[in-house]
């Protein structure tokens, strides 16, 4: 008699039990992988966006004009001013310069769950030569549960409105806290030179 060389049944089937696992496995594994991965890039994103709020705000800090500008009504506007009346909201309006040497009205408004951005010319020329396009107000976070800001005086106290009965054009620093849903608890203080 002769004897038949191969694989039993039963040998077929732990074979294919063993491939099964490993490949159960190793599923298993990419797909934590690529969870991570995407954790990873939305945590990325976040911080990404956060600081260059952050920075944005720094920039028109630092850039802040010395000077009063005209207002509409002939009354005359500080360079900065803005304030919070609670946890719900504030606003910081400040006059800096473009690149072209002209000034431009920036305010920061938090409000409603949104911390937004707009900018607009000071005077009338300008906003003349701009009126052809709409004036966008620019979304920089959302879900914002609570913000509120503060403004340091001469006599190192923090405000919630500036310029109040400060004489000094400017704040020494500006303090910034946001609430941001699901990420905590941020603040930011901005030296003005």
């Amino acid at each position: 008699m002769r004897r038949q060389v191969g694989f039993t049944l039963l040998e077929l089937l732990v074979a294919m039990a063993i491939f099964a696992i490993a490949s159960v496995m190793a599923y298993s594994g990419l797909h934590a992988v690529i969870s991570t991965k995407t954790s990873l890039d939305q945590e990325i994103r976040f911080w990404r966006e956060l600081g260059q709020v952050f920075d944005r705000m720094d920039i028109d800090f630092i850039q802040i004009a010395p000077q009063r500008f005209p207002a509409d009504n002939d009354a005359s506007l500080p360079p900065l001013y803005g304030g919070s009346a609670d946890l719900s909201g504030f606003f910081i309006e400040l006059t800096r310069y473009d690149e072209d040497r002209l000034p431009v009205h920036v305010r920061y408004q938090c409000d409603q769950g949104q911390l937004s951005l707009r900018l607009e010319p000071v005077n009338k020329r300008q906003q003349d030569l701009t009126s052809a396009t709409a004036l966008p107000v620019h979304s920089l976070l959302s879900k914002v549960e609570q913000c509120d800001v503060a403004f340091l005086g001469s006599n190192n106290a923090w405000f919630s409105a500036w310029p109040g009965e400060q004489t000094q054009s400017r704040p020494r620093a500006i303090r910034v806290r946001l609430d941001l849903s699901g990420r905590g608890k941020f603040e930011r203080i901005f030296f003005l030179p």
